[in-house]
């Protein structure tokens, strides 16, 4: 038996312009403790292979602490002879098209995995145990593929030594949408079944979709192992996680193991139905009500209201209460209406230039905290040259 732990879209360092440093810190802790979860069940499980199809990072140049975070991850799945591919994707390709660039090449360089870098031409590694032959190959995202199209129609180069014999059980791993489970809307390359039905593989691992899913069609499977984190509004329903593949004579199986994540909620008020005196407080109460200090929350008001009512909401006291009462709190009021009028813009908190200044720099200290010195002579300066200028702080 061949048991394989497949994964993806893991965004590692993933930035929220809405949280605070000290929670933002927290957040992308977070993210390296479910990614390592997967890690050490793969450990556990004695899996042979681990799979990575593609955005460990959120951004082609991942910070220091997320690079050594990883190397240390690799290094103990190396220590426990488990064999590690992976990919490049959307997030973390660079916008070059050298292979060399992809930040995962730095782990195959350091001798930790083996990556597919090239977004067309196959190459591939065979694995071998237990009398099983199986082969793995990838190809990375292509940042050019723009727009509705199949990425690989027409783009795949299979080289002439590629293998034909059908007991050796064929992988593919890539990174994009996949046709039978794509929003109708989405504008972006998506596989399609016909491709994927004339290449020569049996199994396609797809990162990219955040859902975690399966199909099969002919005598061939895909598998989305989905993320394993909820990263935006709109994904609560999501139950992120990896999958554990077996493969054994004659036939595979597949599992999906959920993970404990942290947890995200949308929540509706609908205005017609607050009271129009103390409008605020009501608000409050109900965002108070489906709060708690770990949930991402984000609060939607709508409905359309008299101006007298939206000019004594208080949407700065609101928008405090939230923050103050979840891990993070957005306030939504795309649909919110004056009878008889559209809103451009709500009131906004008012912070100071020099509150402002404080938590740019909390920011840029949290992300180079070497250079943490450097950051705050340059807010001393900045201070100074500001109050020479008259300028209110």
């Amino acid at each position: 038996m061949i048991k394989i732990v497949i994964t993806a879209d893991n965004h590692l360092g993933k930035y929220y312009k809405k949280l605070l440093p000290e929670r933002l810190q927290e957040r992308r802790k977070r993210l390296r403790n479910v990614f390592e979860e997967v890690v050490n069940y793969a450990i556990e499980e004695k899996a042979d292979i681990f799979i990575h199809a593609g955005d460990l990072f959120d951004s082609s140049t991942p910070r220091n602490q997320d690079l050594t975070f990883i190397a240390r991850e690799f290094s103990k799945m190396v220590k426990n002879n488990i064999k590690i591919y992976a990919i490049g994707g959307n997030h973390d390709a660079p916008n070059m098209l050298e292979s060399d660039s992809y930040p995962i090449r730095i782990f195959e360089e350091a001798g930790l995995i083996k990556t597919f870098s090239s977004q067309s031409t196959i190459s591939y590694e065979i694995f071998e145990k237990d009398n099983i032959s199986i082969l793995v190959s990838g190809l990375s995202h292509d940042p050019r593929k723009k727009g509705k199209i199949d990425p690989l129609e027409k783009n795949v180069i299979v080289p002439p030594d590629f293998p034909k014999e059908n007991n050796l059980f064929k992988i593919l791993i890539l990174h994009y949408s996949f046709e039978k489970f794509a929003h109708p809307k989405a504008q972006e390359p998506q596989v399609s079944t016909n491709t994927l039905y004339d290449l020569p593989f049996d199994l396609y691992i797809l990162g990219h979709l955040h859902e975690q899913n399966t199909y099969r069609f002919a005598n061939k499977h895909v598998i989305i192992p989905g993320s394993t984190e909820r990263f935006d509004f709109g994904e609560e329903n999501l139950k992120p996680g990896f999958y554990l593949l077996t493969i054994e004579k004659g036939r595979i199986n597949y599992e999906h193991i959920e993970l404990n994540v942290q947890p995200m909620k949308n929540l509706e008020i609908k205005l017609t139905e607050i009271p129009q005196k103390e409008p605020t407080n009501s608000i409050i109460e109900r965002i108070i009500k489906n709060s708690h200090k770990d949930l991402l929350l984000k609060c939607k008001l709508v409905g359309e209201i008299p101006l007298s009512m939206y000019q004594s909401i208080n949407f700065s006291k609101i928008l405090e209460a939230g923050i103050n009462s979840n891990f993070l709190f957005d306030l939504d009021t795309q649909n919110l209406r004056i009878k008889g009028e559209e809103i451009n813009t709500l009131p906004a908190p008012e912070l100071s230039v020099d509150k402002n200044l404080e938590i740019i720099t909390k920011k840029y200290i949290e992300e180079v905290p070497e250079d943490r010195e450097i950051i705050l002579e340059a807010l001393k300066w900045i201070k100074e040259e500001l109050k020479s200028r008259e300028i209110i702080l």
